[in-house]
């Protein structure tokens, strides 16, 4: 007997959703492939939608292999590296609705609300109820609350600050580790299968990639970057590191793989700043020695987070 879980995955009414918001991103996408095969999809999406709702019912939908694409990053002078790129995971449109699908069940469930609703990071979650903006402008209202002195209990009067931003955070993601929390709170088997299938990455252009075929995620450390459960799995990864960063008179606000650290000290923020390094030590991961600060700064001094500069109690977008 099918799950619950799964039956509302397979649902029309889900993968109706997860098209519609897939179909939305990719206006602003900057791939020519991805608006095409969006459009073409489009042209006929209700038939389409459908068949993967009778495959995911009969269970012979597969999801196909995805292509690995080397997203060159930029240095700090804006150039782009030779050396150094984001390993993108593209997997085909199909596969992009179930994953989207999947991801919604999993952020309406109950017990997965406190890896969702938390007041500790803002990147890959949806806008919660009451609250009239999310992800991007959220995180920046938290900063200026920070730092404006409105709730001591939530670091409010910060007079220093520490940016800092984790090393390769997507390929540092171990599958496993994150698998058996999802598992442990729902118990859902069958669901897990599914969820299992989804998060697996299988690239078709392997040979293709050459040397850089090493950074892409197909073991089981790292996941997808591209793949719309990767952020919610790296906020359930480090929940407890959002927890144990708020803890006492200190505010760390993070999104993805950025956070800020907002103290009442210098002496407090370095402390926070070495907190967090040792917590993602044991995590396998590290904070990026060329976007994280090497020691605290005064507030009123100029800093930029997730491309906003903070300048004395106003705000602009950078660059």
């Amino acid at each position: 007997m099918t799950s619950k879980l799964v039956k509302r995955v397979q649902s029309i009414r889900e993968l109706e959703r997860a098209w519609r918001a897939i179909q939305e991103n990719a206006r602003s996408s900057k791939s020519d492939n991805v608006r095409r095969e969006v459009e073409k999809f489009a042209e006929n999406s209700g038939r389409r939608v459908h068949s993967i709702c009778a495959r995911l019912a009969r269970g012979s939908f597969k999801f196909m292999p995805a292509k690995g694409i080397p997203i060159p990053k930029t240095d700090n002078d804006g150039k782009r590296s030779k050396t150094s790129f984001r390993p993108i995971v593209l997997a085909p449109l199909e596969s992009r609705i179930v994953q989207r699908s999947i991801l919604e069940v999993l952020m309406s469930h109950k017990a997965m609300q406190k890896y969702v609703n938390t007041p500790h990071s803002f990147g890959g979650v949806r806008r919660q109820k009451g609250k009239e903006i999310a992800a991007v402008p959220a995180a920046v209202y938290a900063v200026l609350q920070a730092i404006g002195g409105r709730g001591q209990q939530l670091g409010g009067g910060a007079k220093f600050v520490a940016l800092a931003d984790i090393s390769k955070f997507f390929t540092r993601i171990p599958k496993t580790a994150v698998r058996n929390i999802i598992s442990s709170a729902i118990e859902d088997n069958e669901f897990m299968a599914l969820f299992d299938e989804a998060v697996k990455v299988e690239l078709s252009n392997m040979a293709e990639l050459r040397e850089k075929a090493a950074q892409f995620p197909v073991e089981d450390i790292g996941v997808a970057q591209g793949n719309s459960l990767s952020p919610l799995l790296g906020n359930i990864l480090l929940f407890e590191f959002d927890a144990l960063m708020n803890e006492g008179d200190c505010r760390c606000i993070r999104y993805i793989d950025d956070f800020i650290i907002l103290a009442p000290t210098k002496k407090a923020a370095a402390a926070r700043l070495k907190k967090a390094k040792r917590l993602l030590g044991a995590l396998q991961m590290e904070l990026s020695p060329e976007k994280s600060s090497k020691e605290p700064s005064p507030v009123d001094a100029p800093f930029v987070f997730l491309g906003i500069e903070f300048a004395n109690g106003f705000i602009r977008p950078s660059g």
